[in-house]
């Protein structure tokens, strides 16, 4: 891979001082309502503040795009352009996770500091919407055609919670028969200090995250009667922990490289210091013994293996404890890379399943296809990476956490997962945490990212 040379951090392109303040004062807006997604609608005024708050702070939007709802509260806006031959749907969730006592000010209510807004959202994922929706308003009120285009703004009101928003969206696209030519939502962001040995800033864009798969692993106790005149050498729990222990114990899925995983580190490569270069550098040689280490570390073996939980076992009645149960159920939890691996594995599970005589039944599939890094969509990605934030190393990879993009795997040719959100490792660690900010200069970076995403994407 060849080493680009980076410039330096104050090339990056941006907004004046003035526009970056009045950013800074719509994104205040946005964060300081409490949009957190409960079953019974418990915020639901400050969603409605949180709509309106969209209406005010972006007329041109309000007045030329369509408005779609779908849910209790996902908006996907459409700019229809002239000539439109593509689609490009840009995303990002306005539902934020609740606050707590850990932090330093009030999560909502959104504070200016040290050159940072601090507030619930500011990462995770106001920031980027406001951008998305900024650039869009800027070039309508520039006259901006879109020619060539149709661009649609998609937010989610429930993604924290694995919510339906994006689900009936999606519904709505298949029935509709519209297809996206590209996907870009959150996931990755400029990071530093993720990739060993790298000293330089890098932008990790996701073109794959892990798919979630759920299966109910059941026993059923052949024998009726009174509990106490069966065998006790045979019970449904018994059999369900055997399956459990033995399933956990062997090493099922042995794991790979695959090729956004290798891509990563080979992107990184020219700028790790020695011997990680070599290493890293020449992975046909040495991906044995990095593969070997990788797999001992929690968080880099989740990039490259099927990972399997238990996540709930149900069996007896606390009414009568003494009664031995019939029946007994866990959950398994599978989060695999490729399919195709995961039902390799599936098979080596039921053989074990087999010999304990446990029923094994999928609850639920939820597989997204990942993109290529060859693509189109990314290459233009890169580019604009590369011109807009010369510091910056732009590499694939594969997202282990989740995101509203997956649901769009039926509709779209290329999905990206990536807002130009540049954090350092405190606010990287403020995620669903604690002080949640970010830098205001930023705000204008963002915004500079997504008006060049949009133009250029009519001349790929």
């Amino acid at each position: 891979m060849k080493k680009r040379i980076l410039s330096s951090e104050n090339k990056r392109k941006n907004v004046s001082d003035g526009q970056i303040k009045q950013y800074a004062e719509t994104l205040k807006k946005m964060v300081d309502c409490k949009t957190v997604f409960t079953r019974d609608f418990e915020n639901k005024a400050e969603y409605e503040k949180f709509n309106n708050v969209i209406e005010q702070s972006f007329p041109n939007i309000a007045e030329k795009a369509e408005k779609l709802l779908f849910g209790s509260g996902c908006f996907v806006y459409t700019i229809k352009g002239k000539n439109a031959k593509k689609n490009l749907m840009l995303m990002s969730h306005h539902d934020v996770v609740d606050g707590d006592d850990k932090w330093e000010t009030d999560p909502f209510c959104a504070v200016e500091k040290d050159g940072s807004l601090f507030g619930r959202g500011t990462i995770d994922t106001k920031t980027p919407l406001f951008a998305e929706l900024q650039a869009c308003e800027e070039l309508l009120a520039e006259g901006y055609e879109f020619d060539g285009i149709n661009l649609y703004i998609g937010s989610s009101d429930n993604e924290e919670v694995c919510g339906d928003g994006m689900v009936l969206a999606t519904e709505y696209f298949k029935e509709n028969g519209i297809k996206f030519d590209a996907v870009l939502d959150e996931g990755g962001a400029i990071t530093e200090g993720m990739i060993p040995g790298v000293k330089a800033k890098s932008a990790m864009v996701a073109v794959h995250e892990k798919s979630r798969h759920l299966y109910r692993c059941k026993a059923v106790l052949a024998t009726k009667g009174h509990g106490g005149l069966n065998p006790t050498d045979d019970s449904a729990v018994l059999r369900l922990s055997r399956f459990i222990a033995e399933v956990s114990k062997k090493k099922i899925y042995k794991g790979a490289f695959y090729p956004e995983v290798r891509a990563t580190f080979e992107t990184h490569a020219p700028y790790m210091s020695f011997p990680l270069n070599m290493l890293f550098g020449n992975l046909t040689l040495f991906s044995p013994l990095i593969k070997k280490i990788m797999l001992g570390i929690p968080q880099t073996k989740a990039m490259l293996s099927t990972s399997i939980a238990f996540t709930t076992v149900f069996a007896g009645s606390k009414d009568d404890p003494q009664m031995r149960a019939k029946e007994a159920e866990t959950t398994m939890f599978l989060r695999c890379v490729r399919e195709e691996d995961l039902l390799n594995g599936l098979e080596k599970i039921k053989k074990i399943a087999k010999k304990y005589k446990i029923e094994i039944e999928e609850i639920e599939r939820d597989y997204c296809k990942p993109s290529s890094f060859e693509s189109k969509p990314y290459k233009l990605l890169e580019q604009i990476m590369n011109e807009n934030f010369p510091d910056v190393i732009v590499a694939p990879f594969l997202l282990t956490a989740g995101t509203d993009a997956r649901r769009f795997t039926d509709v779209a040719d290329c999905i990206l997962r990536f807002a130009p959100i540049d954090l350092d490792k405190k606010q990287y660690a403020s995620i669903h945490s604690a002080n949640e900010h970010i830098k205001i200069k930023n705000i204008g970076e963002c915004v500079c990212f997504y008006k060049d995403f949009i133009k250029k994407f009519t001349l790929t």
